[in-house]
C-alpha cells in the first residue's frame, strides 16, 4: 500500500506505546485455544510486519514475556496484562503485534486476511465471508 502511513498503538494503561511503519505483510485470525484463552476471545487477530518496523515511544521496560510454546514469545504490559507482541523463531525476521490496540487502520487489504486454525474454533461460531481458512499458520 504505497499511501501507508505509520499508525500507534498502545496497551490498555497507555504505559507501552508504539509505532508501526509499515503495512502487514498479513494478517491471521487465530482460532486456537492457545490464542482464544490468552485473549478471552472466540478468535484473536494478529498483523505481522517486518523485524524493525515497529519502533518503541514508550514503556519497552513495562514489558514482560511468555513463552506460551517453544519458540512463540508473547508480550504483555506488566501493570495492565494486555498482549501486544508475539516474536516466535519460526520466523525471526518478522514482529507480530496486535492490530486490534492500534489507533488507526494497519493499511491491509482484504485480500491479506486468513483465518487459522480453523480445526479448533468454537462449534458455536461460523466463520462468514470467503477469506482463505487454514488448518495451521502458513505465512505467504
Amino acid at each position: 500500500m504505497p499511501d501507508f502511513k505509520p499508525i500507534t498503538g498502545h496497551c490498555q494503561c497507555g504505559t507501552v506505546r508504539f509505532r508501526v511503519d509499515a503495512p502487514p505483510h498479513d494478517i491471521y485470525h487465530c482460532h486456537c485455544s492457545m490464542c482464544r484463552r490468552c485473549h478471552g476471545t472466540i478468535f484473536a487477530t494478529y498483523a505481522l510486519v517486518p523485524k524493525g518496523k515497529i519502533v518503541m515511544l514508550a514503556g519497552a521496560d513495562n514489558l514482560t514475556t511468555f513463552s506460551s510454546s517453544p519458540g512463540t514469545y508473547r508480550q504483555f504490559c506488566k501493570t495492565c496484562g494486555c498482549q501486544l507482541f508475539i516474536l516466535s523463531d519460526e520466523s525471526p525476521d518478522m514482529h507480530w503485534y496486535m492490530p486490534g490496540v492500534c489507533d488507526g487502520h494497519p493499511g491491509h487489504s482484504r485480500a491479506q486476511e486468513k483465518h487459522i486454525f480453523v480445526e479448533s474454533k468454537v462449534d458455536w461460531y461460523e466463520i462468514e465471508g470467503n477469506r482463505p481458512q487454514l488448518v495451521r499458520h502458513e505465512q505467504t
